[in-house]
C-alpha cells in the first residue's frame, strides 16, 4: 500500500495546468484508501493524501465534478452495507470541503457490496472490497 501512495502522489505532483478531469481521476484512483471493517473513519495515514486530492481538486477545469463512490464488502447485511459505503464516500468529501475544495464539484455515492474487486472469499478480498474510488461525475 505504501508503494501505491507513492505513485498515488507522484500522479498528483506531475499533473500540469490544463490536466483533465480523467488525468485527475486516474491520480486518484492509485492511491487506496481502505477502512477497517465496519468503519466509516478515514485512517490517518491517508490525510495527506486526500490534503493533495483537496488541492488537485481546487486546480481542476472548470466544470469537474467528480464522484467518490463508497464500498463494502460482504460482511454484515445489504442494507447495513449500503449505509456504511455512503457514510465512507460522505466522510472522504467533507474531509475534501473542510480542505478547501469546492463542495459542489464532489458528489459522493455509498455502493455498498455491489461492485466487489475482489471475491468476498478471503481476508485480503474483503480488505480490497473497502475501498473509496473517485470516477468523473457524468
Amino acid at each position: 500500500m505504501r508503494l501505491a501512495g507513492q505513485k498515488a502522489s507522484a500522479a498528483l505532483a506531475a499533473l500540469r495546468p490544463g490536466f483533465s478531469a480523467n488525468d485527475l481521476v486516474g491520480a486518484l484512483n492509485l492511491e487506496v484508501i481502505n477502512f477497517q471493517t465496519a468503519s466509516a473513519q478515514i485512517p490517518s495515514e491517508d490525510y495527506e493524501f486526500l490534503n493533495k486530492t483537496a488541492a488537485a481538486i481546487k486546480m481542476a477545469p472548470s466544470g469537474t465534478v467528480l464522484e467518490i463512490g463508497g464500498h463494502t464488502d460482504n460482511t454484515g447485511d445489504a442494507s447495513g452495507n449500503q449505509r456504511l459505503s455512503q457514510e465512507r464516500a460522505d466522510a472522504v468529501r467533507d474531509y475534501l470541503v473542510k480542505q478547501g475544495a469546492d463542495g459542489s464539484a464532489i458528489i459522493a455515492k455509498g455502493y455498498g457490496d455491489a461492485r466487489p474487486l475482489a471475491s468476498n472469499d478471503t481476508d485480503e478480498g474483503r480488505f480490497r472490497n473497502r475501498r473509496i474510488e473517485f470516477s468523473v461525475s457524468k
